[in-house]
Order: structure tokens, then sequence, then C-alpha cells
């Protein structure tokens, strides 16, 4: 009988319908994955800014080395610009080409028309000296450097929100005890499976110091639960037959016994977790708004 059940527990647990938290890391990794190539191109993008500003700089210096020198020529300015655009900037004015083509232009299609306007009227001007055009060069190299900048630091600030979530999901424990009836002996016996291989219905039993590894309603038992990790109430709560218990919540000083109803990702906790990471993903109606004027 109990290797039944251990099949019928594998089975579903391999299903792969309750993966939420290998998912969610997942995504954690991709994100670090961008994160790393974002600073790869912020590093490029200021280490052509801080040429650029090198030449700047030496106009209040009076610097007479020949090299500085060589830093204010048109052609190094144009040659610095084009790699700031095939280099750092290429995905950003790629993104933003696309989204225009689809109708759908966004911030990145401002940055990178505004960039390429510039680096091809300065073209013109440099290659036609006597239309008598000013040349701005620098501009497109330090417009995306400081997006990028910004760009970084916004994905920076997603990790750490979503870092967070993690570590609060991590609380919800990976084993469950679960309650098994062997109807025929009428014997009551508890195996340990994995809490994301639970159904709704299951009975499991929580012990003293133990997290909650499900949502669920206590069936018998009575307990002080700590619910601070999700409610962040600090004071314990009683619970009784029929009460409500949420994963992640500790079983302070009695034996529960408790019915499955939100097992896995479909807990509370995990709701949270994945309302936090879609509007991270999905654009605020002001932002879209800003996108459009």
């Amino acid at each position: 009988m109990e290797h039944c059940i251990m099949t019928k527990v594998k089975t579903q647990f391999d299903s792969g319908r309750d993966n939420f938290l290998k998912v969610f890391e997942r995504k954690m990794e991709e994100k670090r994955k961008r994160l790393k190539e974002s600073g790869n191109e912020l590093a490029f993008s200021w280490a052509l800014c801080a040429v650029c500003l090198v030449g700047h700089l030496s106009h209040f210096f009076g610097a007479k080395v020949s090299w500085i020198h060589a830093l204010h020529s048109t052609g190094f300015h144009l040659s610095l610009c084009l790699f700031t655009l095939l280099g750092p900037g290429r995905r950003l004015i790629i993104d933003g080409l696309r989204s225009l083509v689809r109708g759908a232009p966004n911030m990145n299609t401002l940055v990178g028309l505004g960039a390429l306007s510039s680096f091809t009227v300065s073209s013109i001007a440099a290659f036609i000296p006597k239309l008598g055009w000013k040349t701005f060069f620098e501009e497109p190299i330090m417009l995306i450097a400081f997006v990028l900048l910004g760009r970084n630091l916004e994905q920076r600030a997603k990790i750490k929100a979503t870092s967070d979530m993690t570590e609060l999901l991590s609380i919800i424990p990976s084993k469950a005890r679960l309650l098994v009836n062997d109807g025929a002996k009428e014997l009551e016996s508890i195996v340990e499976v994995p809490s994301n291989s639970l159904s709704v219905g299951d009975q499991i039993v929580v012990l003293p110091g133990e997290r909650v590894p499900v949502d669920g309603i206590v069936k018998a038992g009575r307990s002080i639960i700590d619910e601070s990790s999700f409610t962040g109430e600090p004071l314990p709560v009683t619970k009784l037959p029929g009460s409500q218990v949420a994963a992640g919540s500790i079983n302070l000083n009695g034996t529960l016994t408790v019915e499955v109803q939100r097992p896995g990702g479909e807990t509370a906790m995990a709701d949270i977790v994945r309302l936090v990471e879609e509007a991270q993903s999905r654009e605020a109606p002001v932002q879209r708004l800003a996108d459009k004027t």
C-alpha cells in the first residue's frame, strides 16, 4: 500500500505541475545573465564616454600634448560615435526601430531615433563642410551612456526585489508529513513526501516547531501559529479546527492535522511572488503614456 502511495507521489512530483519555485529561480538566473550583459554594455559605453569627456576637459587645463589634440578631430568623434551605436547602443536602437515598425513606439524608439538623427546629420556636416553645419557626435555617445546607466540601475532594483521574494518562498518546507489512511485495516500512517506533490484534499500533520508547507484548513488539533512571515503581524494566532493556515507559518506548540486547499505553486505566498513578477514585467499606464508623448 505504502509503495503504491509513494509511486503516485513520485508521478505527481515528476509531472512538473507545481515546480513554481524552480521556474522562478530559472527566471532569476536569466535576469542575472541579462544584468551581466547590461553591465558589459554599460562599461563599454562609459569607456567611450570617458574618452569623449577627456577631450572636453582638456580645454579647461590647456593641454598641449599632441594626442590630446587628436581627441578633438571630427574623424575621431565620428568613429567614437559609430562604435557606440554599433556596440553598447545596438540592442537599444534595434528594439526601438522594431517597436516603430510594429506601430508601438517606446522609449527606445525615442532614444534610437535621436541618436541616429544626430549621427546622420553630423556625418553629412563632416563630409560636406561647405554646408557650414555643426557636428554633434558627442551627444549620442553621452545619451546612450546615461540611458544604459538608468536601465542598469533599474535592473538591479528589480533583481533585488525579486531576490527578496525568492527568500520568502524558500521558507516554505520542501517536505510534508502526509497522513495516509489504510481503509482495509482502518489504520493511519504518516509518510514524508515532497510538499509540491500534495493534492487538494490530502491531509498532513504539522508538528510543533515546523512550518506549514501548504495553505489549508485545520481538521484536528489546537496550536498557536506565528504568521509574521506572511502577514507581518508579530503576535501569534491561535488555530482551532476550522481555522485557515497559510504556507510558511510556524506551528509553535501543538500538533495539527491540516487539510490541503492550495498546494505548491498555488499558495497565497506564491501568488504574491507571481504578482510581483508580473508587475515588474508589465509597463505602468503612465509609462505607456510617456512613450506615446
